[in-house]
């Protein structure tokens, strides 16, 4: 019964507001189901992807879509030039601030491919530390492939006028014009090889895992938060109008604002001189008389008693 008051016209409004907030709550917790899923399957993906072999870029050809290549293993054979080395600059490793060294990798075929070979801290940035900072002669390069990446707002790549050796982000056709070598259309995020320390600089890492289960716990609140709000309306209905019904069927246990008077009483007129006088009359008479009976009705008692 209370159910179908939250339909009626004095209701109505609150009912719609209330039905759009439990509705934004659904919708966030399936968002919030989504994005598990999305994680759950990019876990799947980067697990499958890291146990296939790595590609060599000197000896296979990339797919026309990179997609294909995503968190998969790719590896080359040549050597690193570090004489037409650059850094991008205003990168953020743990709250410090620093530099990620790339440098070009020339395949055995001739092409080269950029190597972000890691991250260095603005103290060890300068040009004069680079030379402590080369791979050893046998290392292995094996990295991630990741795509060009083009200006802000769609602009197209432009290369400077001159080489520069500072970037803020590795744009392959504006790199292309300083380097003598023709450059892969991708750039390779380099990978720390065995048992590396996890300081050593440049600071390389794996991709990690992302953690999908706090997703389904949003989903849980946001979902609980629906039920609260729609159960809590119908039961704030229900207080209302029971004690809506309460006024109407026992005013005097009405509360304060809602007690109404079964009937107002008429004001009573004061009475002039005359009937004043009147009244005083009636009642010294009406005394004296009462004096009188009760002396009376007292001797007939009395003469009744037997002696």
């Amino acid at each position: 019964m209370y159910v179908l008051k939250i339909f009626s016209k004095k209701w109505i409004f609150l009912t719609i507001l209330v039905v759009v907030i439990v509705a934004l709550f659904v919708r966030l917790g399936f968002w919030q189901l989504d994005r598990f899923d999305q994680k759950r399957a990019y876990n799947a993906m980067l697990a499958t992807r890291w146990q296939m072999a790595p590609l060599d870029l000197g000896v296979e050809q990339l797919p026309d879509d990179l997609g294909e290549l995503e968190y998969r293993r790719v590896t080359a054979q040549g050597y690193f030039d570090y004489a037409n080395q650059l850094v991008l600059k205003g990168q953020i490793y743990r709250d410090a601030p620093g530099v990620v060294l790339v440098t070009p990798f020339v395949m055995n075929n001739g092409d080269a491919v950029l190597v972000a070979r890691g991250w260095v801290p603005s103290d060890r940035s300068a040009p004069q530390f680079w030379s402590e900072l080369e791979e050893p002669a046998d290392a292995p390069m094996i990295g991630l492939i990741r795509p060009s990446q083009a200006p802000p707002a769609g602009q197209p790549s432009t290369p400077p006028t001159t080489a520069q050796s500072e970037w803020y982000r590795i744009d392959i056709p504006a790199i292309q014009a300083q380097m003598p070598y023709t450059l892969a259309p991708v750039w390779i995020q380099q990978l720390p090889e065995a048992a590396r320390p996890l300081d050593r600089l440049p600071v390389r890492e794996e991709p990690a895992a992302l953690d999908a289960s706090m997703h389904m716990g949003y989903a849980v609140q946001w979902f609980s938060f629906a039920v609260i709000a729609g159960f809590g309306y119908i039961m704030f209905v229900r207080f209302r109008e029971r004690q809506s019904a309460l006024a109407l069927h026992n005013p005097a246990q009405a509360s304060p604002g809602d007690a109404v008077l079964p009937y107002a009483q008429e004001p009573t007129a004061m009475p002039d001189e005359g009937e004043q006088s009147a009244l005083s009359n009636s009642e010294t008479a009406h005394k004296g008389r009462s004096v009188n009976e009760n002396a009376e009705d007292k001797q007939i008692a009395e003469a009744k008693i037997p002696v």
